[in-house]
């Protein structure tokens, strides 16, 4: 017996989530996640790969962005900085979901308009994405 999934938000106009996660469980764990809901998402591994393909300008625009601060070789801080000196990426939804919480990370998450800050040890992440949804 299959039930057919609700189709994603139609404002996404056949758009994706981008995560930014170099934790392989996480990614699975995303990647399920986003199935269920029946939305494309697409995994960037680390901050240099990231770093590649907003230089490139031609990875397609996605919905909104999911990412940690600590990735390998580039930090989260440094593709948010990059994504918002780019015109095709400066409003796109950012979320952050790292272990990283102090003020100065905070504050420097508001100054780049990230939209959700949320701590990894300990959450939900099916609420947490109930919440993203909302930003696409």
């Amino acid at each position: 017996y299959f039930h057919t999934l609700p189709p994603y938000n139609r404002y996404m106009q056949g758009k994706y989530v981008l995560l930014i996660e170099d934790d392989q469980a996480l990614q699975k764990a995303y990647t399920l996640m986003f199935e269920l809901r029946n939305i494309p998402l697409r995994i960037v591994g680390d901050g240099k790969e990231m770093m590649q393909l907003l230089r490139k300008g031609d990875l397609e625009i996605p919905a909104a962005v999911i990412l940690d601060l600590l990735l390998p070789y580039v930090s989260g801080f440094e593709i948010l900085e990059e994504m918002r000196q780019i015109e095709k990426w400066k409003d796109i939804p950012a979320i952050i979901v790292s272990n990283v919480k102090d003020e100065e990370g905070l504050q420097k998450a508001e100054r780049l308009g990230v939209k959700k800050y949320f701590i990894k040890t300990g959450l939900k992440l099916d609420d947490a994405i109930d919440i993203i949804m909302g930003y696409l």
